[in-house]
């Protein structure tokens, strides 16, 4: 008789708990973001939001989605091709609408994303979650960010952060086939930076910031298995780099492949010469890094000639903001195998301001705090690695409920700014508002102002405040315009076609001054003379004159 031999019970391995720390972050980085922005979800449309309701027509058709991808940021001039941007407003304007309610819970949550996948970088890098978790809150709740998030266009500078964070996560990931072999597949990084190209030029920045990254990772960076691993990455980055620049080069041709025209309202440092240029953007730069730690005096706007051009070097703004620089640049050297956290921090500080800052070449703006958004990500890592250091040395000590103490009111006093500077992009009149009220030297801020008292027909204050803004700088024509309709609807026509037609005098001439001019023709009888300017309005087109002229005569 066989004996059976005896069955050995099978000894289950226990499964591991699943790790939900990652989607809790997750949640707490939208609870935080809606704490604090969330009264911007029934902002309106404004300012340079415009751009999306005047193209609503395109980005509300699905079946222009690729003459949206192949469109310029809104005109050719401006040197700008962000397609990544602009398909986004046309997946919004498609599925949800054209209400803004829908752009701006988008932004939120685009927003509360950046944070969570800073917080896995920093998790993979310092393998430290505590540490990456008081960057990424940090992150998230500084003021300086206000404008990025209130802002519906500042989609822009979400995007690009966040598909250049998506660059350096792919870089860091590994891809399990079988448990015998593990390689490394970057493919997705030709996705990645591509997208973050198309959503705003400053992207350019993550390259240098990559290399960095692997630098300090790889300890033989110049050995051949070290390149043999990480070609294919520069492989698939460069190809995509190359593909986005091809089809700027396509969409803006080659007098707007590299150039931004502006005019010395948006920026008078290109007007200038270089040193001048040099000497403002230092000083300006240390005002960057001033509001985001101090976030005192945040403002929507620094156009001309809210920041006057320094012609000297010697001075506190400028020496600050080359000790900044120079600052930076150290850190980024000498810390790149000592503590790599810091070194990438100072990198993505030196080079996410280089692209912009207007010290390399002049920019289509002098300075705008949504120009603080990527770079910020330096000062956040930085000031976090500083939190997570101190609070380690003092645990046992007393002084370490003082720091807790000093670190939650900062923290409270950071999202109290965050909270109220979100309620200002409310409307075109809190705006403006508070753009004159930071910024009274601003032309543009004081003639928008100027603009919201004639549509609310407050025509003497309007008067007043156009005046004051064409004392500022009597070359802005949009403020002229609207200083001549302030005029004809005093009844002086012949003041008011003066102003009209100064508005299309100079480099940057107002379109809308032709239908002004027009409406004043028609007002006094002269139809031919109408015709007239309505055919420059409408480039020579006779039909579209006439329909024109049909619905207002009608």
């Amino acid at each position: 008789m066989n004996q059976q031999p005896p069955q050995t019970e099978q000894i289950k391995t226990p499964k591991k708990p699943k790790d939900w720390s990652n989607l809790i972050f997750f949640g707490i980085c939208i609870i935080v973001v809606l704490i604090l922005y969330g009264t911007t979800i029934t902002g309106d449309f404004v300012f340079d939001d415009r751009g999306i309701i005047e193209h609503q027509e395109m980005l509300s058709n699905i079946q222009s989605l690729d003459e949206v991808a192949l469109y310029p940021y809104w005109t050719e001039s401006a040197g700008l091709y962000r397609p990544t941007t602009l398909i986004s407003y046309a997946l919004n304007a498609i599925v949800f609408g054209i209400s803004p309610i829908s752009f701006h819970i988008i932004n939120l949550l685009l927003y509360a994303l950046t944070g969570f996948l800073l917080y896995l970088l920093i998790k993979k890098l310092s393998k430290n979650k505590n540490l990456a978790g008081i960057t990424s809150i940090i992150f998230l709740i500084m003021p300086i960010h206000s404008e990025v998030v209130g802002n519906i266009i500042g989609r822009a500078e979400i995007f690009a952060l966040l598909f250049s964070l998506l660059v350096l996560l792919s870089l860091l990931k590994k891809y399990h086939i079988s448990k015998q072999i593990k390689i490394f597949r970057y493919w997705p990084m030709f996705f990645w930076i591509l997208l973050a190209m198309g959503s705003k030029e400053v992207a350019i920045a993550i390259a240098p910031i990559a290399i960095l990254m692997v630098y300090s990772v790889e300890k033989n960076f110049w050995s051949k298995e070290t390149l043999k691993k990480y070609l294919p990455a520069g492989l698939w980055t460069g190809l995509g780099l190359a593909t986005y620049f091809v089809l700027r080069l396509i969409v803006l041709g080659p007098q707007h492949f590299l150039g931004v025209e502006t005019s010395i309202v948006e920026n008078p440092l290109k007007f200038t010469s270089a040193g001048n240029r040099i000497t403002t953007a230092l000083s300006i730069l240390t005002k960057y890094f001033q509001k985001s730690f101090i976030p005192t005096n945040l403002c929507s706007d620094y156009s001309y000639n809210q920041i006057p051009i320094l012609h000297n070097f010697f001075n506190i703004g400028t020496i600050l903001g080359a000790i900044i620089v120079i600052s930076s640049a150290i850190l980024t050297i000498i810390y790149i195998r000592k503590k790599p956290i810091i070194s990438i921090a100072s990198s993505f500080f030196f080079f996410g301001f280089l692209p912009t800052s207007n010290i390399v070449f002049g920019t289509g703006t002098i300075m705008g705090e949504r120009l603080a958004y990527f770079p910020s990500v330096g000062l956040s890592i930085l000031f976090g690695y500083i939190i997570f250091r101190v609070t380690r040395k003092l645990k046992r000590s007393h002084f370490l409920y003082l720091v807790l103490i000093l670190i939650t009111v900062c923290s409270i006093w950071y999202s109290a700014i965050s909270y109220s500077r979100g309620k200002v992009w409310k409307s075109e009149r809190t705006l403006f508002e508070s753009a004159a009220e930071c910024s009274p030297n601003s032309v543009l801020s004081v003639s928008n102002l100027g603009s919201i008292y004639y549509i609310e027909g407050n025509i003497p204050k309007a008067k007043e405040t156009l005046i004051r803004a064409r004392s500022i700088y009597d070359g802005y024509t949009k403020g002229i315009n609207n200083l001549g309709l302030v005029y004809w609807k005093e009844g002086d026509n012949k003041k008011a076609r003066e102003l009209f037609l100064g508005a299309l005098d100079g480099e940057f001439p107002y379109p809308g001054a032709y239908e002004n001019l027009a409406l004043v023709s028609i007002q006094e009888g002269k139809l031919d003379e109408a015709r007239g300017w309505l055919l420059k309005l409408y480039y020579g087109d006779p039909v579209a004159v006439e329909k024109y002229l049909q619905n207002i005569i009608r």
